[in-house]
């Protein structure tokens, strides 16, 4: 917080006079006065597709050594909005965008005297956390593992980001294999469905994970789970129960999806592979 002991216009000494009824340094010859105004900044609040939030350690006074959110202050030529994804990306080396306002708060330090801090909530784009300028660490933090946060504006503006913007979890599409044709059934046998275990690699498919299967077909629609046939086999067969949903020669289509925070759904590109008529990998898309 600068400190003035003479006028930065004619250079005379200040003295205190009362105007608009706060003591204020006045310059007894030209006038100037000076206005202890509260300093502008900014905070952001960051989460990732797991819901966890994004603090930083920081590496300076006020609060060295303690959590907080990335925080800074405006630059001159720097609107609000410019200057939280400017703080975001050299704090911890994320690309974030512009959400939301979530509020503006004050808070009163020794360094910097009266701060008001505007928080923003933002979009995770991309990068990986890691310190940057003023920080010592930077990671995403479970909400029901997070550490003391030293500023009480901070921990305002969490309590009020995780009441405004809620992590709503949605399943979107994850695994795609499309114009796969059914090779064998098979009724007694654990109920399943078999796939060669190079085109479930290609789909990003694991061994027990769930699937959604569409028959072209017949129009058939059933849920089971996978197992891995030999690599380069070709082989899709439908084991059990879901072997009454489909004849061999039959065109199916196998989906697959996760659960992810709402605010991230876009960032989540599905492995998409299209196969031929003796089931060997056409082209993928990712």
């Amino acid at each position: 917080m600068k400190k003035y002991k003479f006028c930065p216009i004619c250079k005379n000494c200040l003295v205190l006079r009362k105007k608009e009824g706060n003591l204020r340094l006045t310059c007894k010859t030209c006038g100037w006065t000076h206005y202890d105004n509260p300093l502008p900044s900014i905070a952001a609040f960051v989460r990732n597709e797991n819901g966890e939030i994004l603090l930083i350690k920081r590496g300076v006074a006020p609060g060295k050594g303690k959590w907080a959110l990335p925080t800074g202050f405006m630059e001159q030529h720097e609107d609000p909005e410019q200057a939280v994804v400017r703080e975001l990306k050299e704090e911890t080396n994320i690309k974030g965008s512009i959400k939301n306002l979530i509020g503006v708060y004050t808070e009163m330090t020794r360094v910097y005297g009266n701060i008001v801090l505007i928080g923003y909530n933002l979009k995770y784009i991309s990068g990986k956390p890691k310190p940057g300028s003023d920080t010592t660490d930077a990671r995403f933090v479970p909400v029901k593992n997070l550490p003391q946060i030293i500023f009480k504006s901070h921990r305002a503006l969490i309590k009020d980001a995780l009441e405004k913007c809620p992590a709503t979890l949605i399943e979107v599409l994850k695994s795609k294999i499309t114009k796969a044709r059914i090779t064998h059934t098979q009724l007694f046998y654990k109920g399943s469905m078999g796939i060669d275990a190079r085109i479930m690699m290609a789909a990003n498919l694991i061994p027990g994970e769930k699937v959604q299967v569409l028959n072209y077909n017949n129009g058939e629609r059933l849920e089971t789970y996978v197992i891995k046939e030999k690599a380069g086999s070709g082989k899709m067969v439908l084991y059990g129960p879901a072997s009454l949903k489909g004849k061999v020669g039959d065109k199916l289509c196998i989906l697959s999806y996760a659960l992810v925070n709402s605010n991230h759904a876009e960032n989540l590109k599905a492995s998409i592979v299209i196969l031929n008529e003796r089931n060997k990998i056409k082209r993928r898309l990712i």
